[in-house]
């Protein structure tokens, strides 16, 4: 037996949701993720206390608030997340109606991100990666900028 149950990551990042339901509804759409360890509910409020999800290879874990136990919304979480396809997971962000941050550009360490907020505040930067970039090709980059 290991420390990590199987199919997990070593980190999994949990998410205070003001309507964790929705919150769930809106990553399966946008953003791919899947359910794998099913939906926890709390039998006296009915409000979510655990949900785990997939995203690619990670784990992340979903709950309602629950301020009486010091689970409180942040919305200052920030996930940088490789998908297939950066404009198509911007473009369903934004028709969800997603806060758009910037929109998709080519930077200059080979990925292509466009960076939104979901409905809790969470900055989301969906990234592709374009073309490998060599440290010398990095560090001409980082001299350009300043």
């Amino acid at each position: 037996m290991t420390s990590i149950p199987k199919d997990y990551s070593t980190l999994s990042p949990v998410i205070i949701s003001k309507n964790a339901q929705a919150t769930i509804d809106e990553y399966k759409n946008i953003l791919n993720a899947e359910e794998n360890c099913g939906v926890m509910t709390c039998p006296k409020t009915g409000k979510i206390a655990h949900a785990g999800l997939k995203i690619g290879d990670s784990t992340i874990f979903v709950s309602d608030a629950f301020p009486e136990e010091g689970m409180n919304i942040t919305g200052q979480q920030e996930f940088y997340l490789y998908v297939e396809n950066t404009d198509n997971a911007f473009n369903k962000a934004k028709s969800a109606r997603w806060n758009v941050v910037s929109v998709p550009e080519d930077m200059f360490w080979g990925d292509r991100i466009g960076t939104v907020k979901d409905g809790d505040g969470n900055t989301w930067k969906l990234a592709q990666r374009i073309r490998n970039v060599s440290p010398e090709e990095m560090e001409e980059a980082m001299k350009k900028m300043g």
